[in-house]
């Protein structure tokens, strides 16, 4: 449940970055996806380490590698993900990244607990 909440505040995070980078600064899509995605992630590592998976023993940049790790498998499958879904599918960039999201949640949460916080006690 934890990490599901932590999800969220990294979902919308992704989001505002996602919206930003893309209509505000003019970005790509991609470009502003990859962006978000990073900084979410980044996000995410700091939450989960100090509040999901609590006690490991790891030091915390050996975390934030293997975290990081994960998530740059993540932001490739994403970014393909988007691709097809707002250049072939036509589909909104905001609703694919939403779409997208949900649908990386399980397999995420899954590496992240087995491996990233792999000596970490588990919530």
């Amino acid at each position: 449940m934890r990490f599901a909440c932590v999800g969220g505040v990294c979902f919308f995070t992704n989001l505002a970055v996602l919206y930003c980078g893309t209509e505000l600064l003019g970005w790509h899509y991609l470009l502003s996806m990859a962006a978000s995605i990073v900084i979410a992630n980044t996000l995410g590592w700091l939450l989960n380490r100090r509040w999901t998976f609590i006690g490991g023993t790891l030091s915390w940049w050996k975390e934030y590698i293997r975290y990081m790790s994960i998530s740059l498998s993540s932001i490739l499958i994403s970014l393909f993900l988007m691709a097809v879904c707002v250049s072939a599918l036509g589909i909104n960039y905001l609703l694919a990244s939403g779409g997208i999201a949900i649908l990386m949640l399980l397999g995420n949460y899954i590496a992240h607990r087995d491996w990233s916080f792999a000596s970490s006690s588990r919530s």
